[in-house]
């Protein structure tokens, strides 16, 4: 995560990255968008001449060095920096940069994008409909972006027709559920974009292992109001999965720890109770799952869990508890992971019934806008976050630097082996 910070300690940008599968449903890579933290605005595309150099290097940094060599990063980038050359601050061979109003393209942009090309990057253009009058600009493109909102098949497999004449590769924004997705596979895209992978495209119809229940049990050692930490220590130490994968965590780059830690006890007096907590959560989560995007989502899991957390650690006049807004965004995935329907899940949690009813998404339950601005902020849909954070009386830069807060925490997710 890079930020870049005023004289008066405001976070002026930060980014959400939008995940980008393949029609195997893998991991392509992630588009970056990045938002003014203090003004509250995309910096992306028509006021993208506020993205600075130090800005995109340093997260293209920050990502290189936590996500798998073979995934790719796209960024949006305005006219005036193609011509100031600002793309070349991503690495060559893994990038694509993304042009999103194709029409506005002059001469001097072209020879820019051409120049792109030919040292190692990707070319991504949006679609248009009056595509033929630009095919100077379409011809050389590796990746053709589309909307596909109130799209049908028919006109989708028209339009990859069309696209086909580029020798482009398809990519589907706005896929947010499992239908959509398989429409969009049948209609020839290649690479899809949205929620779609947040939701359980198969409802398993088999029983919750006894296994991933008896796992549900440690939530009541470890949530327990006045922890007893030598029973936690042996409680978890008893169970060798979620022991192991802890302390393959905790021992690994970075965290940093100069000793190495062999026991839950020896982790409990390294971290301190509070700081080890939330990565017992995260390790459950990876040991219970059952879904192919486990990592993406254990990761978004966290980011959720710790943003809630910041938000009510920096707004107490909420009431809240920060340590129970964790648990919550934590566990806010456990239907997908577990591909069964949360309802059933919440069966085998010991929380309370109101927590249980936010998992839930109940009507009229308090935590449900904080789940809702969560979501908002990771699919980067920054009018409704804004309109959330007022209807909630939050506080906008306080509420941006929660959010800024929580990709820092879990990035080092990224570095760690999530799901065997």
């Amino acid at each position: 995560m890079n930020t870049k910070k005023s004289n008066n300690n405001l976070i002026p940008a930060i980014f959400t990255r939008l995940p980008i599968f393949d029609i195997k449903k893998n991991l392509w890579g992630y588009e970056l968008i990045y938002y003014s933290a203090d003004g509250g605005r995309l910096l992306h595309p028509s006021t993208g001449d506020e993205i600075t150099a130090n800005l995109i290097s340093g997260t293209a940094l920050v990502l290189e060095q936590t996500m798998d060599k073979e995934n790719k990063i796209m960024v949006s980038f305005s006219r005036k920096n193609l011509l100031e050359f600002l793309p070349y601050t991503l690495p060559p061979g893994r990038s694509a940069v993304k042009i999103t109003d194709p029409d506005k393209l002059s001469e001097s942009h072209l020879q820019a994008l051409g120049r792109l090309k030919q040292d190692g990057y990707q070319i991504t253009v949006n679609w248009i409909e009056d595509h033929k009058a630009f095919q100077t600009l379409f011809n050389p493109s590796d990746i053709i972006y589309m909307d596909i909102s109130n799209r049908v098949l028919p006109e989708l497999i028209d339009i990859c027709k069309q696209a086909n004449s580029y020798n482009s590769m398809m990519l589907a924004h706005r896929v947010n559920n499992q239908t959509e997705f398989e429409i969009c596979s049948r209609a020839g895209f290649s690479f899809f974009q949205g929620s779609f992978f947040k939701k359980s495209g198969e409802i398993s119809s088999k029983k919750i292992s006894f296994g991933t229940i008896s796992k549900f049990q440690l939530i009541k050692v470890i949530e327990a109001k006045s922890p007893d930490f030598l029973t936690i220590a042996a409680t978890i130490q008893a169970d060798a999965a979620i022991s192991t994968r802890l302390l393959s965590y905790l021992n690994s780059a970075p965290f940093g720890f100069k000793k190495k830690l062999y026991s839950i006890k020896d982790a409990i007096t390294t971290l301190g109770w509070h700081n080890l907590k939330p990565w017992i959560r995260v390790a459950l989560l990876a040991e219970v799952s059952e879904n192919q995007h486990a990592s993406e989502l254990i990761f978004l899991s966290a980011q959720r869990g710790k943003f809630l957390e910041q938000v009510g650690l920096s707004h107490d006049f909420w009431g809240f508890e920060p340590d129970t807004l964790f648990l919550l965004g934590t566990f806010s995935f456990l239907d997908t992971l577990l591909n069964q329907p949360m309802t059933k899940v919440i069966k085998h949690l010991p929380l309370t019934d109101k927590l249980k009813g936010a998992l839930c998404m109940s009507d009229n339950n308090e935590y449900v806008p904080l789940l809702k601005l969560a979501r908002y902020f990771e699919e980067a849909a920054f009018e409704q976050s804004n309109t959330m954070i007022n209807q909630l009386g939050l506080d906008t830069i306080k509420t941006n630097q929660a959010y800024c807060s929580a990709i820092n925490w879990a990035n080092p997710l990224n570095q760690m082996q999530l799901k065997n």
